[in-house]
């Protein structure tokens, strides 16, 4: 698929979304109020607090495992270096 296309569709996506979340407090229609029994927004913030943490947990872990690497990737350099001036 070409890159445009998927350009296009992404943005067609992200405007979907932020229609599901604005559409309600914009347009004053409550459709998925109705449907759900509450709002998008209230949801979005119960989903948002319920996995905060675990986005730290994960980012925390990725952030420590990138600079593993980059500590191993050092170490590695450093020991080559010593090789080449032998």
């Amino acid at each position: 698929m070409h890159s445009a296309v998927k350009l296009i569709i992404g943005v067609v996506i992200f405007l979907i979304g932020v229609y599901w979340y604005t559409a309600a407090p914009i347009f004053g229609h409550g459709g998925i109020e109705k449907i759900f029994g509450t709002s998008t927004v209230k949801a979005f913030l119960t989903v948002f607090a319920g996995l905060f943490g675990l986005l730290l947990v994960f980012l925390g872990l990725i952030i420590a495992w990138i600079e593993y690497e980059d500590l191993k990737w050092e170490a590695r350099e450093k020991k080559e270096a010593r090789k080449k001036k032998k």
